[in-house]
């Protein structure tokens, strides 16, 4: 068996992982720090599943510090670093119904008032911009059975638009982490949290034992190797019950499965191209008025992307942590059952869009959000009674968007820090995404 020690092992290198990593690194070279991962290389898990979407409009003042100082970072990145991010500002554009129009419009003020830049559109410059598009269904039956609500308004992101998610987290992160004397461990799986005691060790059979104070000193690999440690930091998502529910530490994350669904065909050409929204003359990233679905549109090879979709009885998954090591761990299971479009998510966006009628699915994913179930927002704590652990988790598929303040949150809490410096000079107090004194005020802008 082999033992290696660090000052700071980070587990899950994920897009969290690595910004964590890089920052924590970068507020101090001299540290000995390795981020570790049980994939083959940085990114590998639900980050290179998600579509890899950023924008700023929110109601809540956390929602709008973590996601515009991390878009305005990447903005630096790729304008101000040149390395090359495939930033574009597309656009979002939230197609609603009269009703959910008038229930968001306190959301749309607050954002107008903190000068997020958006406009509302009306029903018919919609069908004017976006002739393909249907947006009545009052006379269709079958629009009827599905639920499917008219489009009276959208509401127009322009600071929102997409990147590439491997880019960011290895072109940037893991590259600069590595430049600054950072190392990475991949396709290696931590199977446990070795908890021992605070002080010089008894001798007691079973130490730590109930009175004794305690501390996660070491981990265990699927390799029978062992990593030592002053502080382990856990950023890995969906999986992150398995490492801690021995432990007896909730995090409040809760791993939810998404798909995506990928339909390619030269028909969709016309649609693609559009003139109205952005630079690059494409339809934005359209949200549907129901059950969340919505479309990532990929004009270079005539494709869209569809997303979303109702959670409404869809379960949690659930993995033993006594099973960790098992090969057929669904929380590593990236398929997705193409019946879920065929009978579901293609009835509606058909209607939506006839465009896509006839035509054939040409591929589908799937991966996890880690799902946060108290507020939808990340959790950056440490867990009380137990010294030498920092969680970093709870994305709640908007975790690209947030990442870059996640991870100065994370760097400003290993440090002991009262507050964070947000990129652009905004101080963020890390308690409030934590769990004894969270402060994460209601996003009002959902639909």
């Amino acid at each position: 068996m082999n033992e290696s020690t660090y000052d700071v092992v980070i587990i899950g290198a994920g897009i969290f992982g690595m910004a964590t990593a890089y920052h924590i690194k970068r507020s101090n070279e001299d540290l000995k720090v390795l981020a570790v991962d049980k994939a083959a290389s940085a990114g590998a898990g639900n980050t290179s599943q998600s579509a890899a979407m950023f924008r700023d409009t929110f109601s809540s003042e956390v929602n709008l510090q973590l996601s515009s100082t991390t878009r305005n970072f990447f903005r630096h990145i790729q304008n101000d670093l040149g390395i090359d991010l495939s930033l574009k500002d597309i656009t979002y554009l939230w197609l609603m119904d009269r009703q959910q129009f008038e229930r968001n419009k306190p959301a749309v003020e607050s954002m107008l008032e903190n000068k997020i830049r958006i406009e509302i559109l009306e029903k018919d410059d919609i069908k004017r911009k976006i002739p393909e598009l249907v947006t009545d269904f009052d006379d269709n039956d079958d629009a009827q059975m599905l639920g499917l609500k008219n489009i009276d308004y959208g509401i127009l992101g322009y600071d929102c638009g997409e990147l590439d998610a491997d880019k960011i987290t290895r072109d940037f992160y893991e590259n600069e982490f590595r430049k600054l004397g950072g190392e990475t461990l991949y396709s290696t799986l931590i199977t446990e949290l070795v908890l021992e005691p605070e002080m010089e060790k008894l001798g007691i059979p079973g130490e730590p034992v109930g009175w004794q104070k305690k501390r996660v000193g070491s981990v265990l690999t699927d390799k029978g190797n062992t990593i030592k440690s002053k502080i382990f930091i856990i950023a890995t998502g969906a999986w992150a019950n398995e490492l801690l529910l021995p432990l007896g530490i909730n995090c409040h994350v809760m791993p939810l499965k998404k798909y995506m669904f990928r339909v390619q065909h030269d028909k969709l050409s016309g649609f693609l191209e559009n003139e109205f929204f952005n630079e690059e003359k494409t339809t934005p990233f359209f949200i549907f008025p129901v059950y969340g679905l919505h479309i990532k549109t990929v004009k270079y090879n005539n494709s869209i992307w569809i997303g979303g979709g109702s959670v409404t009885g869809k379960p949690f998954i659930i993995t033993d942590p006594v099973k960790i090591k098992d090969e057929n761990n669904p929380l590593d299971d990236t398929d997705a059952n193409p019946r879920d479009y065929e009978f579901d998510r293609y009835l509606i966006m058909s209607e939506y869009l006839p465009v896509l009628k006839d035509l054939p699915l040409t591929n589908s994913w799937g991966g996890f959000y880690a799902m946060n179930t108290m507020d939808k927002n990340p959790v950056v704590f440490k867990p009380e009674g137990i010294k030498g652990l920092l969680i970093v988790t709870a994305g709640s598929g908007s975790g690209i968007m947030k990442t870059d303040a996640i991870g100065r949150i994370a760097e400003a809490l290993y440090n002991n820090k009262e507050h964070a410096e947000l990129y652009g000079g905004i101080s963020f107090k890390v308690s409030r995404l934590g769990l004894k004194n969270r402060e994460v005020d209601k996003e009002y802008f959902v639909i």
